[in-house]
């Protein structure tokens, strides 16, 4: 599941450049730009790419760390860093996850929508956020109580030679 979130957030990524390339060449070329543009940029393409890769860098353990402390202080200090931050991490995804939840809820009975040159339905994107941090969660929670036993994400290749 990880793995297709990260190809749909790294689809999105690639969608958001085709669409402003294609902006971009409406508006200086054409005189006529692709319509809504910043819109569907900033509330689909964004946030695919942001939250649907969340679980993907949680299992690879690839989150931005300072490692000033960390670095000089025995194995077992580090374990104990490693679950303090894990379920640090844990508690801020779950709050936000059911924030955006509710948030998601009231885009979709209100069907919301912005408007740019074209009106643009966003009530769909909203719940990417609290489906990436739900598995984010997920991802979380493995690791805490199943620690090293468990290997959430390939990190080698191997090469068959025929």
């Amino acid at each position: 599941m990880t793995n297709s979130l990260t190809v749909l957030a790294g689809l999105s990524v690639a969608l958001m450049m085709f669409h402003i390339m294609a902006d971009v060449i409406g508006k200086y070329v054409f005189h006529y730009p692709v319509p809504s543009t910043a819109e569907v940029v900033a509330n689909y393409y964004m946030i695919a790419s942001v939250f649907l890769i969340l679980a993907y860098v949680e299992a690879k353990g690839s989150a931005i760390s300072v490692d000033l402390i960390y670095d000089n202080v025995g194995p077992a200090a580090q374990r104990v860093m490693c679950k303090v931050g894990q379920i640090g991490t844990l508690i801020f995804y779950m709050g936000l996850g059911w924030f955006s939840w509710d948030v998601a809820m009231r885009a979709f009975r209100i069907n919301e929508t912005v408007d740019g040159l074209w009106r643009v339905t966003v009530w769909p994107a909203k719940y990417m956020l609290p489906l990436g941090l739900a598995l984010a969660c997920l991802v979380l929670l493995i690791k805490i109580f199943a620690g090293d036993r468990v290997r959430l994400v390939e990190t080698t290749t191997q090469i068959h030679s025929h």
